[in-house]
């Protein structure tokens, strides 16, 4: 009879014990927006979940344009975390009364709902999880560096990755760039047993983002099959939704735009994938632009560079770019946030192009999930909703937008 070794069994456990959180479900009304009227869905009012609402935190933030004390490659590090995240200030019950459930998306998003549990097993959770991660990566030797949750979404995004019944599922992509040995404690067979805590939530703004590219793309297709389409991941960190919707010929080109570090971890990750998944090898991968989006001026200046023959005369091709942001505006600075929807849509315009916006994020000036505010904010800066849905967490605006004509 074989013996488990203690270190698989220790790691085990203490992965199950990472799984036991918490995410605090509340029951309210959801809004859909098709152009400017928005219908709101009536639901039942938890009221033992508006009571503890403003302790709901929001797994898989991602945190890569921090843009402060950068690992180097040769050692595994933690970034700094800022002491307060943008937006925190707004985050209390009162605020939170416009947001539907987390089961509400996920019956949208035909996924399976996060599981009910205390803020107290998930603040266990979190911070078993947070002494893990340097262990999960001890052998690594891509030595990704962390900032805040860009590794932890490594390991949710691979645990529903595998799960063949969710719309998500990606044959093992996101779990093939996950070190080796340490990844088969998320391998499809033991996947099962985890309780659906933070991989399912992240797993929501997956799915959302995921159907948002989507629409978006057979739309396109519908009013013209020339047309090629760019996507654009601002701040993607380690995800792979740009292999994965380049496999799946939805799009024809990606780029990524991340800290220096982040794209230097990345190039590195993408190496081991390809080793893993030769056919990798002969397509066109994501294209990696380093970038820290507090700088606004280099925001632009990468932008601008990246469409900056798409209304040449000799341009011979059509291209409609989506830009996805996905976990990343919370961390930023104040004003940055509408800074980055404004530029991209000005750089947009500035090129007679054609576009779109696929969000799961946290805007600024909108503080809870009311429908009117985020058409307000999203028009300010050039961008029309067309779907909104909104869901509890830091990261709580889920939404669809096209590109803004002004005219004359």
């Amino acid at each position: 009879m074989k013996t488990i070794p203690t270190i698989t069994v220790f790691c085990t456990a203490a992965l199950w014990i990472l799984y036991v959180d918490a995410f605090t479900h509340h029951c309210r009304p959801m809004y859909s927006i098709n152009g400017n009227n928005a219908r709101r869905i009536s639901g039942p009012i938890s009221q033992a979940a508006a009571t503890s609402s403003n302790q709901i935190q929001d797994e898989g933030d991602s945190a890569s344009l921090l843009g402060k004390n950068q690992s180097s490659p040769s050692e595994f590090r933690s970034l700094s975390q800022p002491t307060m995240i943008r937006g925190e200030r707004y985050y209390n019950a009162t605020n939170n009364s416009s947001l539907p459930s987390p089961i509400e998306i996920a019956n949208r998003l035909n996924i399976q709902p996060t599981k009910e549990a205390s803020s107290q097993e998930w603040q266990r959770a979190w911070k078993t999880h947070k002494r893990l991660i340097p262990l999960l990566h001890s052998t690594d030797r891509c030595k990704p560096p962390d900032s805040s949750l860009n590794i932890a979404c490594m390991w949710w995004k691979a645990l529903s990755g595998n799960d063949k019944s969710s719309p998500v599922y990606d044959d093992g992509l996101a779990y093939d760039l996950l070190p080796s040995v340490w990844r088969k404690l998320v391998s499809s067979k033991v996947r099962r047993f985890y309780p659906r805590l933070h991989h399912g939530n992240v797993e929501l703004r997956t799915a959302y983002l995921d159907k948002c590219v989507r629409d978006i793309v057979q739309e396109v297709r519908v009013n013209s099959n020339t047309t090629k389409i760019r996507l654009v991941c601002m701040g993607a960190g380690y995800d792979t939704r740009g292999i994965k919707l380049l496999e799946r010929g939805w799009v024809d080109t990606v780029v990524e735009l991340d800290l220096p570090n982040v794209v230097d971890a990345k190039k590195r990750l993408f190496q081991r994938l390809q080793k893993r998944r030769p056919l990798l090898r002969g397509m066109e991968l994501p294209t990696l632009i380093p970038s820290d989006f507090n700088d606004m001026a280099d925001v632009k200046v990468k932008l601008e560079a990246l469409l900056k023959d798409d209304d040449t005369a000799a341009a011979q091709e059509e291209w409609f770019t989506i830009f996805v942001f996905e976990g990343v505006m919370i961390y930023l600075d104040e004003g940055i946030p509408s800074a980055l929807l404004n530029v991209s849509s000005t750089v947009l315009r500035d090129k007679k192009g054609k576009g779109a916006l696929c969000l799961a994020d946290r805007l600024e000036n909108v503080p809870g999930g009311d429908p009117e505010a985020g058409i307000l904010e999203l028009e300010s800066n050039g961008w029309k909703i067309i779907d909104w849905s909104p869901k509890p967490g830091l990261a709580r605006h889920m939404l669809s937008a096209r590109l803004l004509l002004h005219e004359g």
